[in-house]
């Protein structure tokens, strides 16, 4: 056994040296990222021009002020020319006050419109007789509505319809209007009605008409006569102009979710404006980005100082727990052994011996022992019990005082 190879049990941890200090071009994660710092800015530019362009028209199904296919900005903007004034309504109650006030209502949706607000229309209109003109109504809104028109089927195919003889002025100058089929129609197939009690019928198919009124109320059978794209078809223009400009006035009534009417308990979201949903979708996910770009800044890696100094019996005590949780009787006889060695030799004068047997010869003439007491003493001798250990300690013990005598 190797006297130098013992471990220190009484040592002093050295200090670690400290982190390399930074330099300048180390530091800044704006030096690092350029890149995604200059995307996080595109993205914060995108969505503000998001929101201010969604400021200039809302995107949906006969939307007045949408451009796409589905919106109806084009026949608006054709009224807006013929000098028919066009008021967009989102409340049940801004379309019964102009009903009341005997403009031209137009509901792009009946079939969204609960009990209650097909009832106000129903009153509003019977109170004063302005026209009320219904984009693909069901049995439902007809119900509350009028009592000459009912739904008779579907038109799935689509094609070309002619208007009859028996049409007269209800086709307002329209000979021909050319309908997609189930798959292409903005709500799938145009509806077709049958009329009673003194109402009349035009555009006539084999189960019913396209477009039917009695009383004041117009039903149209399909919402693609006034979209962008079906605008355009055969006659659905005369047919369409001349419907809603035939009173100079007109209320372009869309149902909406923040209809107080439509909703039985408005909720505190409802409350916020319409732009207020897709502002803060984009602010969110700017703000996810630049958390996830803050929280993955790599850069060099850096040393963190450790502890300075460690006691010595902090050390030796932590050491024989954990030999003695290992149950390693040998290695804690080792240590012992090593120690004790070492702190004979160097009372021995024996600093650069590293041999086992140099030792026991230069203890021989100091000690009352034979040699091979101190072998079994200090050599590799196997320990098979806690009590042998602790005698295994005391006798070193009394071997040291007995040199130091």
């Amino acid at each position: 056994m190797s006297i130098a190879d013992a471990p220190a049990a009484r040592s002093t941890a050295r200090p670690v040296p400290g982190p390399r200090a930074s330099s300048p071009a180390d530091s800044g994660p704006e030096r690092r990222h350029p890149l995604l710092i200059t995307l996080i800015v595109v993205a914060m530019i995108a969505a503000l021009l998001a929101s201010v362009a969604r400021g200039f028209y809302r995107d949906g199904p006969l939307e007045p002020d949408a451009p796409t296919g589905q919106g109806s900005r084009a026949v608006v903007q054709v009224l807006g020319d013929l000098g028919v004034e066009v008021d967009v309504d989102r409340h049940t109650a801004d379309a019964a006050d102009a009903l009341r006030e005997g403009r031209t209502v137009l509901v792009t949706a009946p079939g969204e419109l609960n009990a209650d607000q097909l009832t106000a229309l129903a009153e509003a209109r019977d109170a004063h007789g302005a026209r009320l003109v219904l984009v693909r109504p069901d049995f439902v809104a007809l119900s509350y509505l009028t009592s000459g028109i009912s739904p008779s089927g579907a038109l799935r195919d689509g094609g070309r319809l002619e208007a009859g003889p028996e049409c007269g002025d209800l086709a307002h100058q329209a000979r021909l209007v050319d309908l997609p089929t189930a798959e292409d129609g903005l709500f799938g197939a145009a509806s077709l009605y049958r009329t009673s009690d003194g109402a009349r019928s035009c555009f006539e198919a084999d189960n019913g008409a396209l477009v039917a009124e009695h009383d004041g109320v117009l039903v149209l059978g399909s919402a693609d006569l006034l979209t962008n794209d079906g605008i355009g078809r055969a006659d659905n223009s005369a047919l369409v102009l001349n419907l809603l400009a035939a009173d100079g006035e007109l209320s372009w009534y869309v149902p909406s979710a923040n209809d107080p009417m439509g909703t039985t308990s408005l909720t505190p979201l409802g409350y916020l404006p319409d732009w207020a949903g897709p502002l803060l979708l984009w602010v969110v996910l700017v703000a996810v980005i630049a958390l996830v770009a803050v929280g993955r800044r790599f850069g060099p890696v850096v040393l963190e100082p450790l502890p300075v100094t460690v006691r010595p019996q902090e050390l030796v005590l932590g050491r024989a727990q954990l030999l003695q949780r290992a149950d390693a009787r040998d290695d804690a006889a080792r240590a012992l052994r090593t120690a004790a060695s070492t702190r004979l030799a160097d009372r021995l004068g024996l600093r650069h011996e590293s041999s086992l047997e140099g030792l026991l010869a230069a203890l021989r003439p100091h000690a009352d022992r034979s040699e091979e007491q101190l072998r079994a003493l200090l050599g590799p001798t196997p320990v098979t019990s806690d009590q042998d250990l602790v005698r295994l300690a005391h006798e070193l013990d009394r071997l040291e005082k007995e040199i130091d005598r």
